[in-house]
């Protein structure tokens, strides 16, 4: 009975070893998963900075559009009532054409 048994416990450290091999095999995967999706995110941080910034710049040009315009009619107010009479002129002409 013996003899089995120390045939049986050889083949269970073989059989362990395997399973140990496996294990590390998955531990290393996961492992190199994990840097992969830690670098994808940092990437994808940078991005989603950079959109906002991006974004905040363009919240800001309607502001300095009406600034500019303001500042233009206050400084040329017979020029800025010409072009307003002009662009509604060409506005009601587009319309009619299209009825």
């Amino acid at each position: 009975m013996q003899a089995k048994t120390g045939n049986g416990s050889g083949a269970q450290r073989a059989v362990d070893k395997q399973i140990e091999g496996y294990s590390k095999s998955a531990h290393d995967a996961v492992d190199r998963a994990a840097d992969a999706a830690g670098r994808v995110a940092e990437r994808l941080g940078d991005h989603i900075e950079s959109l906002q910034d991006k974004r905040d710049e363009l919240m800001e040009l309607p502001a300095g559009w009406v600034e500019g315009a303001r500042d233009y009619v206050r400084e040329k107010p017979l020029q800025a009532l010409g072009i307003a009479i002009a662009a509604g002129y060409l506005l009601s002409m587009l319309m009619r054409s299209k009825d």
